[in-house]
């Protein structure tokens, strides 16, 4: 079958391959093996240094398609509007991550016969009408958190929507069960995901300066890359806390990023808006004390007190309060990363179907 699969997000330019985030491609990498052709659809992007994207399209053996991206925004989607036009009537399956800038997309597969399903990943435009009409008009629908699979399921008036398995390397048999929950005398907290504005960086940054005026002994460790890196740099360097702060830049191997959770003491995820991340799964398992914010499809699993503690978003006060509880009652926190563990057991089960085997069943049927 012939799949068309437009990420939210671009594909960064590399020599003659292209780029995209390491889960997204070996999700689509998983179809392709399943037996499907696959054709990336979206914006050739330049070279970027600061960028998760990092897995080759064309070298695993998947196609490219779309146009370079211009200056005027307006010239730019219009232009490739009409190039994805041939690109939807030579598919089979048109697949969206969603929300998207492409989502009339949806629209167009409809008008030209097409069958086409979503991926949901994210709040914003989550219940515009456009998005309600391309709800009821999908195949299929996916979605990362079972907050988003009842919203749908709700306007639609059918079950069409379906929560995935997580998209990480890891499953049950990882979690953690001997990891003990002393006081310490120095706390490792950790991030780990996207540096962006609106992962909450800069309040994080400037609670960890307010907690070192208050004499809290904690190191924070920052895992991840992106566009934010320069100016989170700056923030920790006007703040003098460059002895409090390291930045890891981006890691990729699972067997690494298993090491960042076990060698921390804290997660903390101060995040404006989400669909459910990954990182919170992988927190559970690896049995770390978790403060998060409760965006988007987050409190539909986490609740405050039981299997985290939860903060305000755009917040410095309420980062610095709920991490100088965290530091002062941590065998308290170990008892909610005990529940976080009994919580996430039961969704990374490895018998449940795959993202992309879960796809590839619904539509070969």
């Amino acid at each position: 079958m012939k799949i068309l699969l437009f990420d939210n997000s671009g594909m960064n330019s590399s020599g003659n391959d292209f780029l995209v985030e390491t889960k997204t491609g070996n999700f689509a990498k998983e179809l392709r093996n399943l037996g499907n052709e696959i054709t990336f659809f979206g914006q050739k992007l330049p070279p970027f240094d600061n960028t998760v994207h990092v897995f080759g399209i064309k070298q695993n053996g998947m196609k490219v398609d779309g146009l370079k991206r211009r200056k005027n925004k307006v010239l730019n989607y219009f232009l490739l509007y009409l190039k994805v036009i041939p690109a939807v009537l030579k598919t089979d399956f048109v697949y969206i991550f969603y929300p998207t800038s492409f989502k009339y997309v949806a629209i167009l597969s409809k008008l030209f016969g097409k069958k086409y399903g979503l991926y949901i990943r994210g709040m914003q435009g989550l219940n515009d009408r456009v998005s309600r009409w391309i709800y009821k008009n999908a195949y299929t629908i996916f979605t990362v958190s079972d907050y988003f699979t009842q919203f749908v399921n709700s306007i639609v008036g059918k079950n069409i929507a379906n929560t995935i398995r997580p998209m990480i390397p890891f499953d049950e048999k990882d979690i953690v069960t001997n990891r003990e929950y002393k006081e310490k005398d120095i706390y490792n907290i950790l991030f780990l995901g996207r540096l962006d504005k609106e992962k909450g960086l800069e309040e994080l940054l400037k609670a960890a300066y307010i907690l070192k005026k208050q004499k809290k002994n904690f190191i924070l460790t920052i895992v991840g890359d992106g566009e934010f890196m320069g100016k989170a740099k700056e923030i920790v360097n006007n703040l003098e806390i460059e002895n409090l702060v390291k930045f890891t830049g981006a890691i990729y191997n699972s067997s690494e990023i298993k090491e960042c959770y076990q060698n921390s003491d804290i997660y903390i995820l101060p995040t404006y808006h989400e669909g459910f991340p990954r990182t919170l799964y992988e927190a559970m398992i690896f049995g770390l004390p978790i403060i998060t914010t409760f965006v988007g499809g987050i409190p539909a699993l986490m609740k405050d007190d039981f299997n985290c503690k939860e903060i305000r978003p755009k917040s410095v006060e309420s980062i610095v309060d709920v991490l100088t509880f965290a530091m002062n009652n941590y065998p308290k926190m170990g008892e909610l990363a005990k529940n976080g563990m009994k919580t996430v057991a039961k969704i990374i089960d490895s018998k449940r179907l795959t993202h992309a085997q879960q796809l590839n069943l619904t539509i070969k049927q």
